[in-house]
């Protein structure tokens, strides 16, 4: 077995966190900037608990649910990643 190291690469991304009541904005955002054809979120049962965003990505679906982030990449991809991945792995940049 070789084990190798290997460094993430650091990438500039947008991200917006899954909140109650904000699902229909997210889609449209996705919708609006994916490279994919068709609807590519949507939302699925009303009321708060059920709430959640379905992104088509070229490996398939991931579903975003509530506290989960939804992220947009500058090729034009979206993908969803947990709160905490996200709070490990991500930080806002200053603005300026």
């Amino acid at each position: 077995m070789e084990i190798k190291e290997y460094q993430h690469a650091p990438e500039l991304v947008e991200a917006v966190e899954v909140v109650g009541g904000q699902v229909e904005d997210i889609v449209a955002w996705i919708n609006r900037y994916s490279n994919l054809r068709g609807m590519v979120g949507q939302t699925a049962i009303r009321g708060r608990a059920g709430e959640y965003v379905d992104i088509q990505t070229p490996e398939g679906m991931q579903r975003a649910g509530l506290g989960d982030y939804v992220l947009h990449d500058r090729a034009g991809e979206f993908w969803s990643v947990s709160k905490s991945v996200f709070a490990r792995r991500y930080m806002a940049t200053p603005v300026e």
